[in-house]
């Protein structure tokens, strides 16, 4: 409270000192223009700001909260903002439809902002093409002019016979002049042509970037939808595991009613269900932040509840493609990032043309239309006579104007140099630009062959653990085997299963990676094709 009440009394003494200060400033101008500006800045300084490192900031209406930090600990908890909008996308969505990759696709292009983002950007972009092409047209120009004017001067007097005693001479004129004015621009050896030019490989960047857009959304979604088809897999293969448990759980019990099985085997038996019903919570906690992963990639409220069609039975490609480098020569030829830097790069080159242009003349077509009308009245005391001319007279004239720059600095030539700079880091960021592409090409490529040997791998251990796991559990129904050899196999069988799925989810990552990557993932059909 201390705090707070202190800060008020200082922040009001200072705001009065500023009133004070304004006040005396009416008498001496200088001295108000360097303190009152000094004295505010310090009032907004100590109501606006936090008192300290320690201490919350102030609240929406601009005074301490002195309760955030009565109760000891402070309070840096802010108050609602009824002015923010809430724009989290909430698309209709069928309560009873499986929704399938390619329609999770259409749904993320429809209501991501990412998307409206990018074309609001392209259309800023084109809008700037507009503006440079205004540059060739004529400017014209509306203005007025009108005031009023007075002047007084003492008269000398005028001896002679007839004396004239000193009196004032005042004149007074109105004015009043609308005009008209038209300058245009004939010649600039290039510059706007420069501009244009820039500008037009500006809007197709953007417009290929907008593309690319769409692009790297629907791999988001596709990737998110795989990873979810994986961890639902995984919860199928933890329910199933806990049935196994329970089985082979029953199996104890029943030997040890037999009276060949003893308590130690029921207790492991007990403990491999309980493992098991952990693994399936687990399980099912990843399968819910997949599916959470996967609203966030399509765009949408984390409180939708959508219905997602079961992937787990897509075809995996057979085979990756054969030349690898012919792959990814098309690929940065067909990339919206690679071609995006390369029409950024061409843009900067029309900025050295531009800057070359400014050390040429320019020639402008200059035109004026006005019209003076006033008054001019002349009194003078020494006579009493007053006259007055008035004046309504129109006027025009049009100009043909030559400018050419001698001297700046050094300006231009800065500026030239910039331009050059700024291609030679384009060209270099380009070339960067292109090893990262082809990498990632060649990265997805062997991680789409590896992951494929791997599925197939994966699918003989699944095949043969499945084998010996059944064969231990008969067995130890039997009397034959024992509770280890039934946990080794339950054990290794899950690794397989689980290997198996993540084999798959890997596969079907990597095509989408690599079909991302040589930019040939470019609709929501797109998906169904690799």
């Amino acid at each position: 409270m201390m705090v707070s009440a202190g800060a008020r009394w200082v922040s009001v003494g200072v705001i009065a000192l500023c009133r004070s200060m304004c006040r005396a400033a009416r008498g001496s101008l200088l001295l108000g223009a360097l303190s009152i500006p000094a004295a505010c800045t310090s009032a907004a300084l100590d109501d606006l700001a936090p008192p300290s490192a320690d201490r919350p900031a102030v609240s929406g209406t601009g005074t301490k909260d002195a309760s955030k930090v009565s109760a000891g600990a402070p309070d840096f908890s802010l108050a609602p903002n009824p002015e923010i909008p809430i724009t989290i996308a909430t698309p209709s969505i069928d309560p009873k439809h499986d929704y399938s990759l390619p329609e999770l696709v259409d749904i993320a292009q429809r209501t991501n902002p990412i998307t409206r983002a990018a074309w609001q950007r392209a259309r800023q972009a084109a809008i700037a093409v507009g503006i440079t092409e205004a540059v060739y047209l004529p400017l014209l120009t509306a203005d007025v002019l009108a005031g009023l004017e007075q002047t007084s001067a003492t008269a000398p007097g005028i001896g002679g016979p007839i004396p004239i005693a000193p009196g004032t001479l005042t004149t007074t004129g109105a004015q009043f002049i609308p005009s008209l004015t038209v300058k245009w621009l004939l010649l600039d050896f290039g510059g706007r042509d420069a501009g244009r030019e820039a500008a037009t490989q500006l809007a197709f960047a953007a417009n290929v970037t907008f593309n690319g857009t769409h692009q790297k959304l629907i791999f988001d979604v596709s990737n998110a939808y795989f990873v979810l088809t994986a961890a639902r897999v995984q919860l199928k293969i933890a329910r199933q595991t806990v049935q196994n448990a329970e089985l082979v759980q029953a199996a104890a019990k029943a030997r040890m009613g037999r009276g060949i099985a003893t308590s130690i085997e029921v207790a492991q038996a007990n403990q491999q269900v309980a493992q098991a019903r952990f693994n399936l919570t687990q399980s099912q906690g990843h399968e819910r932040n997949a599916y959470m992963t996967l609203l966030e990639a399509v765009g949408v409220s984390p409180t939708l509840e959508i219905r997602i069609a079961d992937g787990s039975n897509r075809a995996l490609p057979k085979a990756v493609p054969e030349d690898l480098n012919r792959l990814i020569a098309t690929s940065l030829q067909r990339r919206p990032d690679v071609q995006a830097a390369f029409a950024r790069l061409q843009a900067d080159k029309n900025g050295i043309a531009a800057a070359r242009a400014e050390f040429m003349p320019k020639v402008a077509l200059v035109g004026n239309v006005n019209r003076n009308i006033g008054s001019l009245s002349v009194e003078d005391t020494r006579f009493d006579q007053r006259s007055t001319i008035r004046v309504n007279q129109p006027n025009a004239n049009l100009m043909i104007g030559l400018s050419f720059p001698i001297y700046d600095g050094g300006l231009r030539d800065a500026r030239l140099q910039s331009a050059m700079a700024q291609v030679g880091a384009a060209e270099q960021e380009m070339a960067q630009l292109q090893n990262t592409a082809a990498r990632e090409v060649v990265v997805a490529y062997d991680l789409l062959r590896t992951s494929l040997a791997g599925y197939a791998a994966a699918s003989e251990l699944t095949t043969a653990a499945q084998t010996t796991y059944d064969a231990a559990v008969d067995y130890y129904k039997q009397g034959l085997g024992t509770i280890t050899d039934v946990s080794i196999a339950q054990t290794a069988l899950l690794q397989a299963k689980v290997a198996k799925a993540t084999a798959y989810s890997d596969t079907l990552v990597a095509a989408a990676s690599l079909a991302f990557a040589t930019g040939t993932l470019t609709n929501r059909n797109a998906v169904n094709r690799f």
